[in-house]
């Protein structure tokens, strides 16, 4: 095991390099032994290298290639090419996922001798020695020596053709399983639809269940397409709360995300909210606004979210005088999901109604 970590080895192997070119024209006998140890030292380094598990490429402070381990050679499937300076890497043959050839100075080399960034990384399609590709993720970053100095630069190659391959696997069942998703959805529409037709339901009550639905399907067709577990707060309600308030329904807060099981009752709450808006609330009238802000409480113990939905410049809100299914679903239903607790507030401005949470940052299953 290495007893040094790779960026001071780095700074050892380019201080020594420049040692050794410094020494080596020196007759001196003392230089020599000088220079001897240095290419002892050198040695010892190198051989250190190769127990590490990924390629390793350095260049000096004018960006000639100086050092590349043999996981590099078996990646690549040639030798390490000594480039000259940062205009010459385009040596290295790769492409962008566009096709595109990669130049010199898009390589994280070039990027951070040149270009003085900290930390730079690229994925490439790497052309190997007998033509073949692969993925390569290149990751580079500067080499100091005890003062803080730019004396050169080291790049980490990683194999992540098998990576690659997964994601595209991940993203074909994805796909695949959002279709058959839809599918279900569109079934269980028929369905149902069907059922209340022979019923002889009213057509208000089997558009309100068919918009439900339709509301639900694309919040899992959503959480489906992204992430899967976890789903962004202004997403969520963008989705949602766009095509009912048609821009009268401002949204703000900090990047924030839920577990899938949060979200879809989140947006099928936000689906109760808006619609009650449109038939009683803000948005019943011209000049009606709603205003759906959330915030995050940080503590070393916990995290806290809020979420506050106000409505104005609309009729005052009435309490009813029996819930139904959209109470439930923006009340016990959602409090039971989240553990979180809700207030509602029915004033001579308009409603309001804001939930308090704990955030969770995995899933978990309800108690």
């Amino acid at each position: 095991m290495p007893t040094q970590s790779p960026d001071k080895m780095a700074t050892e192997l380019l201080h020594l390099h420049d040692e050794l070119a410094a020494n080596n024209s020196n007759t001196d006998a003392r230089k020599k032994k000088k220079a001897q140890h240095a290419l002892n030292r050198l040695n010892f380094l190198e051989a250190v290298m190769e127990t590490v598990p990924v390629g390793v490429v350095m260049a000096d402070a004018d960006g000639q290639i100086v050092y590349g381990n043999s996981h590099v050679e078996k990646m690549v499937g040639h030798k390490v090419i000594l480039s000259d300076d940062v205009t010459s890497y385009g040596e290295w043959i790769s492409y962008h996922a566009d096709g595109r050839r990669v130049e010199s100075h898009e390589y994280p080399l070039a990027r951070v001798i040149e270009g003085n960034q900290d930390h730079a990384e690229i994925d490439v399609h790497y052309q190997r020695g007998d033509g073949t590709r692969f993925w390569l993720r290149i990751i580079g970053e500067p080499v100091l020596n005890g003062d803080g100095e730019r004396i050169g630069a080291t790049v980490a190659l990683i194999d992540i053709d098998e990576e690659r391959r997964l994601r595209e696997a991940q993203n074909i069942l994805i796909a695949e399983l959002n279709h058959r998703v839809k599918n279900a959805f569109s079934v269980v529409k028929s369905i149902v639809s069907q059922s209340l037709r022979k019923m002889s339901i009213h057509r208000n009550i089997r558009e309100t269940i068919d918009q439900r639905l339709n509301a639900y399907a694309t919040a899992h067709s959503k959480l489906v397409g992204t992430t899967w577990d976890r789903a962004g707060i202004e997403e969520v309600a963008n989705d949602v709360l766009e095509p009912i308030g048609g821009g009268r329904i401002k949204t703000s807060g900090p990047a924030t995300e839920l577990p899938s099981r949060q979200a879809l009752s989140l947006s099928m709450a936000l689906y109760e909210l808006a619609t009650n808006a449109v038939k009683y609330g803000a948005l019943s009238v011209p000049d009606g606004i709603v205003k759906l802000t959330w915030e995050q409480h940080d503590t070393p113990e916990s995290s806290t979210l809020e979420l506050h939905w106000v409505e104005s410049g609309g009729p005052a809100a009435e309490k009813p005088s029996e819930t139904g299914f959209g109470s439930f679903i923006t009340g016990r239903a959602l409090e039971a999901e989240t553990g979180g607790k809700i207030d509602t507030i029915f004033g001579s401005g308009g409603y309001e109604w804001h939930l308090t949470m704990l955030q969770q940052m995995e899933e978990q299953a309800p108690q």
